[in-house]
């Protein structure tokens, strides 16, 4: 109700008038925008947010299971909002074969961003998933998990330099967990170098 109510206010008060001169121009707009800001918020609340306050709050292993629900549906939302942001921005570039050549490396890089989400989502996330739930059960065994993440950590590099099993554990997670961290990495720049672009586009 908040966002159709503030949407009225700004179709009905903007600087166009009622509807401005192509209103279906700038829903696309306005999609595109809205779009894009939800993917960069999530990303920038499940790291420099979620991910932090987990991190320091709470028991190793609960840690893990609660960013196993986190991130998987934060690569769901990410992937969906960044394509319908990319499909509005094709639509306002059309036809982007004759765009100029900044609104087409934009278009690649948010196509690019959706691909690096995809991969996270479908392949990455899954399998670091399934490599830390089998670190967990060595860690149990080790009485490893409950304590905080700092301390736990502290305890597995200490254990695992006399435990094959808990070393060769800790050796398949990070396999698995560097490539889906580098993917993350690599969309949080894609939608860090559009923002820098669409800033560069307003006139304050």
């Amino acid at each position: 109700m908040a966002a159709v109510f503030f949407a009225s206010g700004a179709i009905t008060f903007g600087p166009e008038g009622l509807l401005g001169s192509s209103p279906a121009a700038t829903a696309v707009k306005m999609a595109h925008l809205l779009f894009f800001a939800t993917s960069l918020g999530a990303t920038v609340y499940a790291i420099f947010v979620g991910g932090i306050v987990m991190f320091l709050y709470l028991p190793r292993h609960m840690m893990g299971r609660l960013r196993g629900k986190v991130f998987p549906a934060c690569f769901t939302l990410n992937t969906v909002c960044t394509a319908l942001s990319a499909a509005a921005f094709a639509w306002l570039n059309y036809p982007w074969k004759t765009a100029p050549v900044v609104e087409r490396r934009q278009l690649g890089l948010l196509v690019a961003t959706v691909g690096f989400d995809l991969t996270n989502l479908l392949l990455l996330a899954p399998k670091t998933l399934e490599m830390m739930q089998e670190r967990h059960i060595v860690e149990r065994g080790l009485g490893l998990g409950e304590q905080g993440s700092f301390d736990g950590l502290r305890s597995n590099i200490r254990l695992a330099t006399s435990n094959a099993a808990l070393a060769a554990a800790n050796r398949r997670f990070w396999a698995a967990h560097i490539p889906s961290a580098v993917a993350l990495l690599a969309s949080t720049f894609g939608l860090a170098a559009h923002l820098w672009y669409l800033a560069g586009k307003l006139a304050l």
